[in-house]
């Protein structure tokens, strides 16, 4: 049996690991989604594999293997017949190629994360109210009545890098839909500034993780040599939304 129990590091231990695929020495037995019971016809001494996978942007029919995670491997799996063995994975970011935009995403500390401009009409602020706040200390909280707008963007510019590989990380609750985009900017002022809508979140009553692929947005627009992450939604009534473990990964 194969159960998600993941410790990954770099701030926040949440993730939203849904399937796995399982190899068994070296043989590939397909993907499943966790909690599950995989039939090995293996006997003896096995080596399991198992490679996390996520929802692209929350869409439960497009899973990818997570380029960030490493694979997880138990060796010598003392398999036997009608004996079910449960193993329990942990998985952590690739420290050996994971690179982080951002130093910081948590709004645990003082460090700038999101900052609004005069788009921006809501209350956007961080709160240290423990009813609103997922893990730690501090979370990002923007309060909205009806006709009001919000809009944040990152407040750490970042240059795209060659690879496609760029994937943005969030947990989040809101009670309206919330728009996740890019906004690229060209320092030279040979291509003016334009912003682009990547993926968005549905209202949830409870936190919610989400894994958003902004790679291949940054590979079309790359005439841009800086972007930054925005956020926006809008209110036809009394609305919050909470943001926190915002982590911006990439490969180089």
């Amino acid at each position: 049996m194969v159960k998600d129990t993941p410790i990954l590091g770099q701030g926040t231990t949440s993730s939203n690991i849904t399937d796995v695929s399982v190899d068994d020495n070296s043989d590939y037995r397909g993907i499943y989604q966790i909690p599950v019971s995989v039939p090995i016809l293996q006997t003896g001494a096995t080596t399991i594999s198992l490679q996390a996978f996520v929802e692209e942007d929350g869409i439960a029919s497009n899973l990818l293997p997570y380029p960030f995670y490493t694979e997880y491997v138990v060796k010598n799996v003392n398999l036997r017949p009608e004996k079910l063995d449960t193993i329990n994975p942990v998985f952590y970011y690739n420290s050996g190629i994971t690179k982080f935009a951002w130093p910081t995403g948590d709004f645990e500390s003082s460090d700038k994360v999101l900052v609004t401009n005069s788009q921006n009409t809501a209350n956007a602020y961080i709160t240290s109210v423990k009813d609103s706040v997922f893990e730690g200390l501090r979370c990002y909280e923007v309060d909205m009545t009806a006709g009001q707008i919000f809009y944040a963007y990152s407040y750490i510019p970042f240059a795209p890098p060659a690879s496609d590989v760029v994937w943005l990380e969030m947990n989040y609750k809101t009670d309206v839909p919330m728009d996740v985009g890019a906004l690229f900017t060209d320092p030279t002022g040979a291509n003016a500034p334009t912003s682009e809508f990547i993926s968005g979140v549905n209202p949830t009553s409870t936190w919610k993780k989400v894994y958003i692929n902004i790679g291949p947005e940054l590979q079309y627009f790359n005439q841009y040599s800086i972007f930054q992450i925005y956020f926006q939604a809008n209110a036809s009534g009394n609305a919050h939304i909470l943001i926190d473990n915002l982590k911006l990964l990439y490969l180089e």
